[in-house]
């Protein structure tokens, strides 16, 4: 980086998961530096404050407008965020890339997002289908309270979902930790999802490895969530309601041009635009 270089930033949430965002077709970035700003300016209190950064970047990929990157809070480098990228597609179709429909390259796959005409405040991103589902994971270390069973699935990262009575009653500070690093997952580790099944809809707290804490909402987290729970019949196959800390979000199926996709659909605020100065 260039001496006293001043960077241009949005400041974004997709239902209280909060990112910085920088148009990296200009700064040109390398991987370390912008790991250097999102460690630096994500930290609460002594930053801007994020749970993330998000880099909109150039690609060679045909038929592809952008490719994202994302860091994590602690300047870690994460293969998919669900709401990083819905925001990021409400920034590119701000900036100079033509909509409704975007499609952008990650580290997890090639995905699309929309943005409705009449809505601009709601993001529908489609995913590819989970893998790696895996029900009743038999850890390493004994799980540090009561639970029916642990189970896993990768939805653009990896997660552990685990189903309770009560899920405001969850201490997720205490339970998510010795879960997330457990050697059956690690490395690269697990986000941690407790969820509560309310008739057809579902309550979903998430601990997110990276910021190492939890977070009023994760995309990837809603996703897993609803995976298990349809692969236990817990809720049927169709259109989901999901809360969460931070908003309500939508999940089903639609048919489009590709074929039949799954989707992530919820809400996307700009909070501010600004400037920060870096050396």
């Amino acid at each position: 980086m260039s001496p006293s270089l001043v960077v241009e930033f949005t400041k974004m949430h997709g239902a209280g998961n909060d990112f910085l965002v920088l148009d990296n077709r200009w700064y040109r970035f390398s991987d370390e530096e912008l790991s250097d700003l999102a460690a630096t300016w994500c930290r609460r209190h002594y930053g801007v404050g994020a749970d993330g950064l998000l880099a909109l970047a150039d690609t060679e990929a045909e038929g592809a407008d952008y490719r994202m990157r994302y860091v994590n809070a602690d300047g870690s480098w994460a293969t998919m965020c669900g709401n990083g990228a819905r925001c990021l597609a409400r920034f590119a179709l701000n900036a100079d890339f033509e909509g409704p429909e975007v499609t952008f390259e990650t580290d997890a796959g090639r995905y699309h997002a929309t943005v409705a005409r009449d809505r601009p405040d709601c993001v529908r991103l489609y995913v590819p289908p989970a893998t790696a589902l895996e029900l009743n994971v038999s850890l390493e270390e004994p799980v540090p309270f009561s639970a029916e069973a642990v189970h896993y699935v990768d939805t653009g990262t990896g997660h552990l979902v685990i189903f309770v009575n009560d899920v405001d009653a969850v201490p997720v500070a205490e339970w998510a930790p010795p879960l997330r690093r457990d050697a059956r997952v690690h490395p690269p580790g697990a986000n941690v999802n407790f969820v509560e099944v309310d008739g057809d809809a579902l309550h979903v707290r998430t601990y997110e490895k990276g910021v190492e804490a939890e977070t009023l909402s994760c995309g990837t987290g809603v996703l897993a969530a609803a995976a298990i729970a349809e692969a236990t019949e817990y809720v049927p196959e169709g259109p989901l309601t999901i809360e969460t800390q931070g908003g309500t979000f939508a999940v089903g199926t639609e048919a489009t041009s590709r074929g039949r996709e799954r989707y992530l659909e919820g809400p996307v605020v700009t909070v501010f635009r600004g400037s920060l100065q870096v050396t």
